[in-house]
């Protein structure tokens, strides 16, 4: 074993390019957790039984087949072709709903509740004019329910909303993360540096630690009046506090705006492109260390009845800034770009899945800091009914997994003078997501495993992640 003072002083500052390397993995992963939290939130534009939340299971099947039987031999029995057109709105059967609740009226006309249910549902076919006509029909009928009108009243202000050019939307999420490396860092203290044995200090160790968390994404859309172009603009931020890693402590902000352009004017229907800049700024453990200016191109396209491809293009432009915990930071400055692909698929009402492409080039001011990254990743969601009800909106169980490959351009002359940086990288993470109430508030529990396998040992760790997040949609 080596002790001798120089290398223990190269042994120092490796210790700090693994702190700020192990910050800067923290950060491109931020996304990915947090987002992926807010991605099964309840949806909120209207009430959670406009969205389809709730999914067909085997008993409610049987019990359609039965009420449909029951229906046939009684047809002036109303009650059973009312709970026959909510079975089956529930296992996804639309139209069957539809033409039970139509078939009522011309038995029992003004019937404000099937005029309310018969608005519902064409809502969830995206008929929002049709619907529109049964929800005022249902408020013009005499001896309206009070709970009725008020359902009528939130799903009317709903559809108003989503007819008016200017639209913000967005959801604010905060919650408590469990990491067993919350640093990114090797578990042992022994590592080689160019064939020699070296000692860690402790601090730049695995540490396992606890974070607080708040971000939030603002969504704001113009309706410019041009064959469905829109103006639009996002702002996502974040904030997180650890509990002994204060290094960690992190506040990010990014800004995107531009044009999105529906490509029906060129023939190319049910697809979106949007073209957009960037601006982004990270501060770190108290300190500015990082901002970028960009742009960026996104393509959504729904190519078949269940399929749908969004794709996105970016690059940056990025500065760091040295401090005296991150001395070296400014190492990464350059060009940044990213491309990204999922292919979605809708198997049946309550499953879907996806598929993700990617690929990373970041530019550095040193050769050993320029990489390349691709990877893949799986998921599949499943949504069934929520035990408090239609109207508590679905929950859901995302599962995902991926994998990715890192190189990096040149060898580390401190690491290994003959070999560059090599890093695997393999995760798998299940959220489950639980809506509460039907306003757009839900918990998701959360919990990953992510592994990274490095020919350099100051970048081969083991984290396991545990998260509580509360989100609420507006």
């Amino acid at each position: 074993m080596a002790f001798v003072s120089s290398r223990a002083s190269d042994a120092r500052r490796m210790g700090r390019r693994n702190r700020g390397s192990a910050v800067f993995t923290g950060l491109r992963r931020l996304a990915s957790v947090a987002g992926l939290a807010m991605l099964f939130a309840a949806p909120v534009a209207a009430p959670a039984f406009a969205q389809g939340a709730v999914f067909g299971t085997t008993e409610l099947k049987a019990r359609q087949a039965a009420l449909l039987k029951a229906s046939l031999a009684d047809p002036a029995n109303l009650d059973a072709a009312f709970e026959y057109a909510m079975v089956s709105a529930q296992v996804g059967d639309h139209e069957a709903a539809i033409s039970t609740l139509e078939r009522m009226l011309v038995f029992a006309p003004g019937l404000p509740r099937v005029q309310l249910e018969l608005g519902v549902l064409y809502l969830r076919l995206g008929a929002e004019d049709v619907a529109a006509t049964y929800f005022e029909s249902a408020l013009a009928a005499p001896n309206v329910p009070p709970q009725v009108a008020e359902r009528v009243n939130l799903y009317l202000a709903a559809i108003a909303k989503k007819e008016a050019p200017a639209k913000v939307s967005g959801m604010l999420t905060t919650g408590v993360r469990v990491q067993s490396n919350a640093n990114a860092s090797p578990e042992g203290r022994r590592i080689q540096l160019n064939g020699n044995t070296f000692l860690l200090d402790d601090t730049s160790t695995g540490k396992a630690d606890v974070n607080g968390f708040l971000s939030g994404n603002v969504h704001f859309s113009y309706d410019l009046g041009l064959q469905g172009d829109t103006l639009e603009a996002d702002l996502v931020f974040y904030g997180a506090r650890y509990g002994k890693l204060d290094r960690l402590n992190t506040e990010m902000a990014e800004l995107t705006f531009g044009p999105t352009l529906n490509l029906a004017r060129i023939g190319i229907d049910d697809a979106r492109l949007g073209l957009y800049g960037i601006a982004n700024g990270i501060r770190l453990d108290g300190a500015n260390y990082s901002g970028a200016i960009g742009a960026g191109v996104r393509l959504g396209m729904k190519v078949m009845e269940r399929d749908e491809i969004n794709a996105r293009l970016e690059v940056r432009r990025r500065w760091f800034n040295d401090t005296v915990r991150y001395p070296t930071a400014s190492d990464r400055a350059g060009y940044a770009l990213r491309a990204v692909s999922t292919y979605h698929h809708r198997f049946t009402a309550a499953f879907s899945g996806r598929l993700s492409l990617m690929l990373d080039y970041e530019d550095a001011q040193v050769a050993w800091k320029r990489s390349l990254e691709a990877g893949v990743s799986a998921g599949l969601t499943y949504r069934f009914s929520s035990p408090f009800g239609p109207d508590a909106g679905p929950w859901s169980i995302d599962l995902e997994a991926g994998y990715s490959r890192r190189g990096f351009s040149r060898p580390d002359p401190l690491v290994n003078r003959s070999r560059s940086q090599r890093d695997n990288e393999a995760w798998a993470r299940t959220v489950l997501t639980m809506p509460v109430g039907s306003k757009g508030t839900a918990v998701a529990l959360t919990g990953e495993l992510r592994r990274q396998q490095s020919n350099y040992d100051l970048n081969d760790y083991t984290n396991a992640l545990g998260m509580v997040t509360l989100m609420q949609r507006f």
